[in-house]
């Protein structure tokens, strides 16, 4: 009877040593779980990028518009300043600072064209819009409200306002 019992313990000791390794199942599985997450994250990055896109582009029209009103309250070149946006086509919009009463080609001072992913909602396909800043209060001719978003993807997007006290707002 003893010697079974260590015929035994040899064979646990044995069966033991052999379950050490991983099966092909196993590492098709944790292999699936790693690009499932890869994946993710790379979508994830995908999307802050673009949403980082569209408000950066609010900041940098929220920057011209006040460029434009700081140039009307100091009066620069002894004239008013504004902001033009034109919404001609899907890839041709763009907005300019001007000085003058109105814009025109000969008043421009800075064009800004919007990045290709990003268009504008408002003004809307092939309108324009514009704000002139008043000399020394820099108050706006009218209120002003743009809107920009992505291409792909209108839920994001920025609204930037020009409020009738002169807050510039994104």
């Amino acid at each position: 009877m003893f010697n079974t019992g260590m015929s035994n313990t040899k064979y646990k000791i044995q069966n033991t040593k052999y379950n050490n390794a991983f099966t092909i199942i196993e590492l098709v599985v944790v292999l699936a779980v790693v690009i499932v997450l890869a994946g993710a994250g790379f979508l994830s990055i995908i999307s802050y990028k673009n949403n980082q896109g569209v408000s950066s582009e609010s900041q940098e029209i929220a920057i011209a518009l006040r460029a434009a009103q700081n140039n009307s309250l100091s009066q620069e070149a002894g004239n008013r300043w504004g902001v033009y946006f034109e919404n001609t086509s899907e890839n041709g919009a763009f907005y300019v600072i001007f000085s003058g009463l109105a814009y025109s080609a000969t008043t421009t001072y800075t064009k800004n064209v919007l990045p290709p992913n990003i268009k504008f909602i408002t003004p809307a396909l092939g309108a324009t819009s514009s704000v002139v800043f008043s000399p020394i209060t820099g108050l706006p001719n009218s209120a002003l409200s743009v809107k920009i978003s992505l291409i792909s993807n209108q839920n994001v997007s920025s609204t930037i306002s020009v409020v009738s006290n002169g807050q510039i707002q994104y």
